[in-house]
């Protein structure tokens, strides 16, 4: 915390971070007419966003009748009641409820961001209130659109792009997969093909943008359109308070140190603490073996700067972070390349048996990704067997090894891939017993070839099946392990984001130990505690609450009442 006067720059806000809660409130304090300044410690702009699927879980929105889905703030309150069980908040949830829906109609009316409905359902399907398409994803985007910048945002996580940063938004990756097989996914393979090796020439990478990619393209794309001051490589060292209200911050450039002068407030949105070693084995000791997806520069620089001015870190939520299991790609000395968040889509596919170090399978293998690593952070394992047959590797990909016809020998050659002729042999190479194995497969290959899984049900609810294939019958979740060479890739129980935060109230204002707002202080993303408590009801659930308390906090700074419609 810094007391001294004086500053460099002046803006009547100044955000901190640059995913989409950050974006999010610079967007829309810009339009309210305030000078805002987005300052991102990173190289690239887009945080955690830029590396996820860019889902946001909106109860009752607007979109949902495209795919004739009918909602109410009731029976999303209802659902929400039983998800969170003790940890529901009657003000919180009804306020996220009310605030989300007008938060998505007005971002989609007035700025570059775009959403569609899937199809998903909420990951407990079989409660009061439970839907389909709560979760819009941003519609993909010309990353063109952002001139230069466009080599400034962060790229994907490797197995959510091909070569490094080749984009396909969910609806299109059959016409890639196809581009030898239908005259329509050649002509559309090959513009697409032709698109990126111009773009790389221009812009060092391709421009066409998806998931949660597009959505940061869009939000840059809205911020520089209303005026915003974009800044990277400006680390937040602290906050300069005067007589008890935060008016600014100090930033350490390459250039040096930064003052900024914030006349209305200052939005941290750094991220959380996911790269801190010492918060993480604070706060979430659990996950002491977890491999982490996050990015290297989100190490609790918002939470901890902010308790210097007097924020209160909120009570431990049921988990302080949200999980998934993971896969790590090492170079030869073992030293971590990459993680891939198995959010899914792979796990629910047919042909995958996922299986313990004893050979036995102990889990539905589609289930949502939160329950899946609790379930393992509870027996206490330590890692765990992706396996699938050739048809599953080449048809659908497996973690970062991609379908055809995309390469994946050197995913083979360097470990990331375990192959073998047969079942027997797999299990030896990774280390299971070859008769357990032999016998688990054969057991559940007994139900696949009819579509059946009598042990884990796996396909047998909405939210599976969504995420299966769904030209395959009868069960698009359910097909047999039998085709060698067969595969295997191992899982670790792993992290995509801390949700433990600074606590705030409604509008974000963050607050001091009295429960009282700090002037001029304010936390939205990863820096505010979710109001979901660590647990997690659709696809989204850090993103739209994210974009929503950013929405809120925007019209209280700039002194501008939400639309009544947003009010609980």
């Amino acid at each position: 915390m810094s007391s001294q006067k004086g500053s460099s720059e002046v803006f009547d806000v100044v955000v901190v971070g640059s995913g989409a809660g950050g974006l999010t409130a610079a967007v829309v304090l810009a339009g309210q007419g305030l000078s805002v300044i987005v300052i991102e410690k990173a190289e690239r702009f887009g945080g955690t966003t830029a590396l996820s699927g860019g889902g946001a879980w909106i109860p009752n929105n607007h979109l949902m009748a495209a795919c004739d889905q009918t909602d109410s703030d009731e029976e999303a309150v209802t659902y929400l009641r039983q998800v969170l069980g003790n940890q529901f908040d009657e003000a919180w949830i009804r306020t996220y409820v009310a605030s989300g829906k007008a938060m998505l109609a007005d971002m989609e009316k007035t700025t570059e961001v775009k959403f569609y409905p899937i199809p998903l359902s909420d990951y407990c399907p079989g409660l009061d209130g439970a839907k389909f398409a709560r979760t819009v994803i941003a519609i993909e985007y010309d990353g063109r659109k952002l001139g230069k910048l466009i080599s400034a945002v962060r790229d994907p996580l490797p197995g959510y792009a091909a070569f490094g940063s080749f984009q396909s938004d969910p609806q299109h990756v059959g016409k890639l997969t196809s581009v030898f097989k239908t005259r329509e996914g050649f002509a559309y393979t090959m513009k697409r093909m032709a698109g990126f090796a111009r773009d790389v020439v221009q812009y060092g990478k391709g421009s066409h943008m998806a998931n949660g990619n597009a959505l940061v393209g869009r939000l840059l794309k809205s911020a520089m359109d209303r005026g915003v001051t974009l800044r990277r490589r400006a680390a937040l060292d602290s906050l300069i308070v005067e007589d008890g209200k935060v008016t600014g911050v100090v930033a350490k450039t390459s250039d040096g140190t930064l003052r900024i002068a914030a006349r209305k407030a200052v939005v941290l949105a750094t991220g959380g603490f996911g790269a801190n070693a010492e918060m993480r084995k604070l706060y979430i000791p659990q996950a002491e073996d977890h491999l982490s997806a996050q990015p290297l520069e989100n190490v609790g620089d918002g939470i901890r700067i902010g308790q210097s001015a007097g924020a209160q870190l909120a009570a431990p939520n049921a988990a302080n972070g949200v999980w998934a299991p993971c896969s790590a790609r090492r170079d030869s000395k073992g030293n971590i390349l990459s993680v891939y968040p198995h959010f899914g889509p792979d796990r629910a596919k047919p042909g995958v048996v996922i299986v313990d170090d004893s050979g036995k399978r102990f889990i539905n293998e589609a289930a949502p990704y939160q329950d899946f690593v609790n379930l393992m952070n509870a027996r206490e394992m330590k890692q765990a067997w992706y396996i699938g047959d050739r048809n599953t590797l080449r048809k659908y990909g497996m973690g970062i090894a991609m379908p055809a016809p995309l390469p994946y020998r050197h995913l083979v050659r360097d470990g990331y891939l375990t192959e073998a002729a047969t079942i027997a042999e797999l299990a030896t190479k990774i280390g299971v017993p070859a008769a357990a194995l032999e016998e688990t497969v054969a057991k559940f290959n007994s139900g696949a070839v009819n579509g059946q899984d009598p042990e884990f049900h796996k396909g047998e609810i909405a939210y599976d099946t969504i995420q299966g294939d769904y030209n395959h019958a009868p069960n698009p979740c359910v097909g047999p392990v039998q085709e060698g060479p067969f595969y295997a890739i191992k899982l670790q129980p792993g992290d995509c984001s801390t949700i433990l935060g600074l606590q705030t109230s409604l509008d974000a204002e963050v607050l001091n130990a009295a429960g009282q707002p700090i002037p001029g202080l304010y936390a939205v993303g990863l820096d505010q505690n979710s109001l979901m408590k660590g647990t997690y009801p659709g696809g989204g659930s850090s993103i739209g609450p994210a974009m929503t308390f950013a929405w809120r906090a925007a019209h209280k700074i700039a002194g501008v009442p939400v639309p009544a419609g947003a009010k609980a």
